[in-house]
Parts: structure tokens; sequence; C-alpha cells
């Protein structure tokens, strides 16, 4: 059948806005020359056909220009001829898509007011429009008002967007609105349900791998915290744009890219991609996303400055350069110039302290306003940092300690709206400038009482479980049994497979990590609901230890200025003391971790056990003589400390052997409660250990009625399902530390591995857990400073105690100690008494750890 001069036209406009799509912008531009060249008739004005297809073909080579030359004027120019051409021949529906086109490209220049005022005249032609440019109307100018923060009115527009799209059956129309409204809520505090919103804008889209939404999405871990995450999800985002060519949205991109880095700590790298997306805005002649670009740089160079130091001249150069980058976001206007003027007055200002020119980081400041509203939380922290940083040069130590904590309560605030522990552990790197300004100002005065305040003040913002219930998500459930599936797959494949059976495992393993993955990726998703825990005072922690009149000396570990310090506290006073550099401590507890890992090893030939052991003896007393000698604890010990020393084997240091001592990451100050005369018992036997049935049996058997699984029975459902409302756990399970990903750190049961992740939410609370099982005490620490694992995890769920080995732990000693444990624990003894008693007599040091907050 012979087409029609209306069809032929429009294939051709079809042809030519996709390969625009397509990112071959010069061709695309081609196309639309050679159609308005044969357009180029004498009566063609009276075609409507013909006329449409002039005005189409017009806008878009406005845009395929735009997009590969970068010149705004011209692209202007060409819809300003389209407008007059409909104003003059029609058709009238065609006002609507030229202003919006107008508006679209003030909007890719940063010319955000004007892009609204061009987008509402145009809509003054919404009731003759076409559906569908009305709605891509509605869309554009919803992401505008976005722009400008007007989330109820963008709100409007794209929900109203959404309902026309579902009238007109346009799926990749509707998911793109659903997205933004996923920002709307992201621009309003709610990061889950942004995330949300964004997961289900993107199952819903034709293309699975927008590149706008990979970016916004980025965008959201980014102020979650989710540091390399945001990256990740940039990268693959990056590779999508580079095959189209999409200048604009790779600056984007790379700006983006330029802020993960910073929170990761790669500072060149950072201001290479913020000067590249500098480089793109300037080309297209985007001003505004320019000047970000430049304020990223320059985050990133104060960030390397902060870290090496900086002589006061440069100082002064750089804040000179960052004021100079704020006049440019003044002369914007409020609206547009927001992202660049506020930035940069308090990069200028920090500048200014590092010159020692308080003077005028005060004036400066003063200049910033007192609420900064709905800015991200990085911006508002560092606000109150630079505020604190300010106030404690000038000596006025109340004005800084208010900026503190309103740092703190902001971010409290983010992380009481997520949900999961992975997400609440990355929102504390949004912290560490804030505390850094706290614990420096409280080293300086000299005094142990302000440092530790300024210390458990930090570490308490982000403590705690975020779920006071745990998420019903079929979909994750699922996600997680097969990659339980996939790892036991793997696992049956051997350990150390070779050709074929070795491609197999691999595959396996990565199929499980991609849906580890998935499933971590939707726990993001859910809100939080629990509230921050109040941080210990050093006045609240004597008059505890005082009151309860206990023996027990409370350790609290700092690191700063590369070097070790320790508060000591106890019913008498506080005082603080300076131990040895921390590279020779992380030192000293890597070697006496490979020396208990060779012991643990039965194959090893006896005069290398030999060594390894005397080098162990000498490596604990060591660590003991350096880390705990200072502090002359006699009776019960209580350690908060972070980092590598969370790796100590506290208990086996040859002054505490016999002593109680049990260890946190932070002082979580708890009223003592006994375990119950007849608690709920949960015994769990896991596959592949020689003596764990009969180390479950013997456990149980201390209890006189406990809840025994073992063999087929002890599964990872039945486990988790018999955690809520126990009051002794016990399991008796291989275990393995994901140092990468702690989250999926395990213990295998009879159907495969339990994941930390799966146990998010259970309420443990009162529970004391035993985990008999290698490894199982260990943590990784986030950018931020915050351990995660399976210990950690057990703890922010409510446990009272976690008895855990941070060494491998032979079949034979935990067949001898845990059941001793467990006696003296019914006896009425304390988790950290009853792992002293049955640990002392044994001839070669322990591994278990008794984890938990201070209980008096």
């Amino acid at each position: 059948m012979t087409r029609s001069v209306g069809q032929t036209l429009r294939a051709r406009l079809e042809f030519a806005s996709a390969t625009n799509a397509r990112g071959r912008h010069a061709r695309a531009a081609q196309l639309y020359r050679t159609l308005l060249a044969d357009l180029e008739e004498p009566a063609f004005a009276t075609d409507p056909d013909k006329s449409y297809a002039h005005v189409r073909a017009l806008i878009g080579l406005a845009i395929s220009r735009f997009e590969y030359e970068g010149d705004v004027d011209r692209s202007l120019d060409l819809l300003e001829e389209a407008r007059a051409w409909v104003e003059a021949h029609g058709p009238e529906d065609l006002q609507l898509v030229v202003g919006g086109q107008r508006g679209l490209l003030r909007l890719r220049t940063g010319r955000v007011v004007e892009a609204v005022e061009e987008m509402d005249a145009a809509a003054r032609f919404i009731d003759v429009a076409r559906p569908l440019d009305a709605a891509v109307l509605l869309l554009n100018r919803g992401s505008l008002h976005l722009e400008l923060g007007n989330l109820g009115r963008a709100e409007s527009d794209l929900a109203e967007v959404v309902r026309r799209a579902e009238d007109l059956g346009d799926a990749l129309l509707a998911s793109k609105a659903q997205h933004n409204l996923g920002y709307a809520k992201y621009l309003g505090g709610d990061l889950p349900s942004a995330l949300r919103d964004m997961e289900e804008a993107e199952r819903g889209a034709p293309d699975r791998h927008a590149s706008v939404g990979l970016i916004d999405k980025a965008q959201v871990l980014l102020e979650a915290g989710l540091l390399s995450d945001a990256d990740a999800t940039l990268a693959e985002a990056r590779e999508h744009l580079a095959r189209n060519r999409m200048v604009r949205d790779v600056a984007e991109v790379e700006l983006l890219r330029a802020q993960c880095l910073v929170g990761l700590r790669r500072y060149a790298e950072a201001q290479r991609q913020a000067r590249a997306a500098a480089a793109r805005f300037d080309r297209i002649g985007n001003d505004p996303w320019a000047a970000r670009a430049r304020v990223a740089e320059l985050q990133a160079r104060l960030a390397e400055d902060r870290s090496v130091g900086v002589s006061i001249g440069v100082a002064r150069r750089r804040a000179a350069r960052a004021l100079a980058l704020a006049d440019v976001g003044t002369s914007l206007g409020a609206a547009v110039g927001r992202g660049v003027t506020v930035p940069a007055q308090l990069l200028a200002a920090e500048w200014f302290l590092a010159a020692k020119d308080p003077a005028g980081a005060r004036s400066v400041l003063s200049q910033v306003p007192g609420h900064l509203g709905r800015v991200a939380l990085p911006l508002r922290l560092q606000h109150q940092a630079v505020t604190a940083q300010l106030a404690f040069a000038a000596g006025e130590r109340g004005a800084a300690l208010r900026a503190v904590r309103r740092g703190q309560r902001m971010l409290a605030e983010h992380r009481e709206g997520v949900g999961s522990v992975d997400a609440i552990t990355a929102s504390a790197v949004h912290g560490v400038r804030l505390g850094h300004v706290d614990v420096a100002a409280a080293l300086r005065t000299g005094r142990a009482s302000a440092l530790l305040d300024a210390v458990e003040r930090g570490r308490a913002t982000v403590a705690g479980s975020g779920r006071v219930r745990p998420p019903s998500d079929v979909e994750s459930a699922e996600l997680l049994t097969r990659a339980r599936q996939e790892i036991e797959s793997a696992r049956l494949l051997g350990a150390n497979p070779s050709g074929e059976r070795l491609e197999r495992r691999r595959t396996h393993l990565s199929e499980a990590r991609r849906l580890q993955e998935a499933a971590r990726r939707r726990a993001w998703q859910e809100g939080g609901g629990a509230a921050t825990p109040t941080a210990v005072t050093a006045r609240r922690l004597r008059s505890a230890l005082t009151s309860t009149s206990s023996s027990t000396v409370v350790a609290d570990f700092v690191v700063a200025d590369e070097s070790l310090r320790v508060l000591r506290a106890d019913a008498s006073g506080l005082s603080m003391v300076r131990l040895a550099p921390m590279a020779e401590i992380s030192e000293r507890i890597r070697r006496t971790r490979a020396d208990l890992d060779v012991l643990a090893n039965d194959l090893i030939p006896a005069p290398m056990r030999a060594a390894a052991r005397a080098s162990l003896e000498r490596g604990l007393a060591w660590l003991d003589r350096e880390l705990l000698a200072p502090i002359d604890a006699q009776g019960d010990l209580h350690v908060a400390a972070r980092d590598l020393l969370l790796a100590v084997p506290w208990s086996s240091l040859p002054s505490r052997v016999g002593r109680r001592t049990w260890v946190n990451s932070w002082i979580d100050l708890q009223e003592a409660a006994p375990v119950p005369a007849d608690p709920d018992v949960v015994v769990v036997a896991g596959p592949g250990l020689r003596a764990a049935e009969a180390e479950a049996e013997a456990v149980a058997g201390a209890w006189g009625s406990a809840t025994l699984l073992s063999g087929e029975d002890a599964t990872c459902a039945a486990t988790i399902e018999r955690l809520p409302g126990a009051g002794v756990v016990h399991l008796a399970t291989h275990g393995k530390h994901e140092t990468d990903n702690p989250l999926f750190s395990s213990l295998r049961l009879a159907d495969g591995p339990l994941f930390a992740h799966e146990l998010d939410g259970v309420d443990l609370r009162g529970a004391v857990v035993v985990l008999s099982a290698c490894e199982a005490g260990l943590s990784s620490v986030r950018i931020g400073g915050e351990p995660l694992g399976l210990t950690s995890v057990l703890l922010r769920l409510g446990a009272r105690a976690v008895v855990a080995s941070v060494a491998p732990l032979r079949d034979d000693v935990a067949a001898r100690v845990m059941p001793e444990f467990h006696g003296e624990l019914r006896a009425g003894a304390t988790p950290g008494e009853a792992l002293a008693t049955a640990v002392a007599s044994e001839d070669e040091p322990v591994p278990l750890v008794c984890f938990g907050p201070l209980a008096l």
C-alpha cells in the first residue's frame, strides 16, 4: 500500500527523532535539514501535513544541534522561527510544543526561572494540544519545579502525567513521571520512599537502563551515604551515556562522581572529574552547572588540604577563589545560584580559618542563612561544622557545642528515616567532619571528660537499630533463598576445583553476589521508626559507676593524631592516657591474629605450632602491656573501641584471664538485668563440624529444657523463626566473615548460609547470643567508622551480649568451653563472667570475646 504524504513525513520525523535519542545528534540534524529542504516549495504553508512537519523539523534541528554544538543562541533562533511560523500558519496545538522546547532548552542551560516562565506560557494551549504533547509539557514543568524546590507544584504536575500516561498506555512516560515523583520524595527527605519509587519506575520502563534515572538514583544513594553504590550506579550511567554522546548528562555524571570520590577520600580523582564536568558544562553554555562543578572541585581540594595541611598563603588564595565563585552564584539569582553561593561561602570560611583569619571566616559565614531549608544533608552538616569550628576558634565553646548538637540532630533525624542497618551505618560518613571538629576541640582542652563527651556524641548518633519490626518482603526472601542455593551449588563443586568445575563455581558465586546485592538494594527502600539512643556523658557515666558501687573500669579507646588514647573511668573518676602510635598497635594485632590462625589448624606441624604459640604469647603480652597496663584494671573491664581494636582477643590478654571483660563499639550504658532463671533457649547445630551436634546437645543439657535444631531441621527459616523472644541462643556452626560485604557474613546451616542481612529487624532484645563459629566476632569498618558484621548486627537488634570468636575456633575447644559457659550462665553469672570462667583453664588462648553494652 502506498503511503500518503503525511505518513511519509511523519515516518521521516520519527526516524530523525529516534536517531537523536540514540545520541547521533549530528546525523539527526542532517536528517532534519534534509527534511526542511524538501519542504521548501511555494504553497506548502497551506498543507497541514507539510506545515506540521516543517515546525517539528525546526524543533528537532534546534535540539539536536544544541546537543552536539552547544550553541544555545542558534537553537533558540530556530525555535523562534518555529514559533513565528505557528503564529502565522498554525497548527495551533504546536504552540505548546514550541514553548515547551524553549523552556526545556533554557533548563538545560541552567536558566530555570526563565524555563518555568516559558512552560507556563506554553501550558495555555494544553486544552488544544495533542494528549502526548500535553503530558510531556507537564512532565518537564514538574521537573523544573523540582529544580526550584517547589515540591507541591511538582507533585501535582507529575501525578497528572501518571494519570494521562496511563490513559495513553504510554509505559515510558508513566515511568518517567513515577521516577520524578520519587525524586520529589528525595528532596523532601524521604530516601527509602524515593528509592522505592525509582525502583518501581525502573521496572515499569521499556528501557531499564535510562541514564537520567540512574543519575537521580545515584544522587539519592549519595545523600544516603552509600558512596560506593552511588559510584557504581554512576559508572553504569556513564557507560550508557558514552554510547549516546549526551554531553549534559555526561557532565552531570562527572559532577556527582566528584562528590562521591570526595567521600571515598580519592581527592585527586575527584578534582579531575569536577574539572571535566565544568569543561562540558562550559561547552554547552550551562553557566550555573559549570559553577556547581567548580564548587565540587574546591570541595575536593579542601578535603585534601585537611588531610595534608595547607600554608596560610595558599589558604588565603583558595578562600579568595571560593569567594569569587560565591559571587558567580549570587549573579545567577537566588533560585539558580543556590547550589553555588552557600557551598562556596562555606569553603571560603573554612579556608579563612586555615589561614588563621577568624575575622574573615566570621564575615563570610554571616552571609550564609541560618536555616538552609531543604538543601542536601551534607551541606547542612558542613554549615554546622564550620559554625562550630569558628566558635571553637573564638573560644565560644558553648556556641560551638550547640552547632555540633544541631548537626547531630540533623543526622539523627536522617538515620531515623531509614530502616536497614546498612543504610544507618552508611549515613555515618556524613558526620565524620562534624565529629572531627568536635573531637579536635575536646583534645585541645586537655580534659578527659570533654574528649569522652565528644567521642560518644558522635558514636551514638548512628548507633542502634533502624527498625522496630522486621520488613515482610517476599521478594527479598526469595532473592536470598536463591543466593543461598547458588552458594551451596558452588560449595558442592569443592574448595579448589579446576577447569570446567572452576568456571561453574565462579558462575554460581557471581550469581549469588548479584542476588545478594538485589536484596540489599530492596532493604534500602524500607523506612525506620526506632529512636536514636542517648549518648553517654562523662558525668552520667561516673554517676552510674558510683551509684552502683561497681568496681568496673571502663576503657574508652580513641584514635586521634595517629596515636591511641584511652579514657579510663571508674567510680573514683576519669583520666586520659596517651598510648603507642596506632600503626604499631595495628601491626601487633595483625600478627596476633595470624598466630591464632596457625594454632587453630590441626594440620600444622608441631614445630610450627610451637613457634606460633611463642609468638602469640609475646604478642598478647605486648598488647596487655601497651593497652591495659596503663589503666590498671584489677576487676571487671568494659572496653569501648573501634577498627582493629575490635579484633583483639581481650579475654586472652594475660591480665584478663579469669576476669570479666566485655567489649562494644560505643558506651551503651544500660541497667543490668540478670538472665531469667528459665529463659527460652534455642540451640542450633550446623553441618560440617565434627563436634557440632555433641556440643549442641551438651549446651541444651546444661539448661535442662531447650529447643534443639540439628541435622535437616537446622534450616535458616527455622532458626530465624525461633529467634524473637529467645533469652539464650547458641549457634554451633561454620562461620564466615565477608570483609568486603559484611552484611553477608554468614553462619552455615542445613540449607546453606544464614546471612547477617536476614536478621535485620529481628527483635533480639535481652537475648544472650553465642556464635560458636570461626571469626563470627569480626567486623569491617565503613568509611564513616561504623563496624559492620554478624556481631554488630546482633547488638543493634538489642542482644544483651554476643559471645563470638575473633579468630578461627577449634572444634574441640568449643566442645569443652561452651557447655561450661552455659552452666555458669544458668547459675547466675553474667555473660562476661561466664566466659572468663569457661576459658580460664584452657591450655592455649581462646579467641572468644564477649560483646555487649555497658550494663551495671
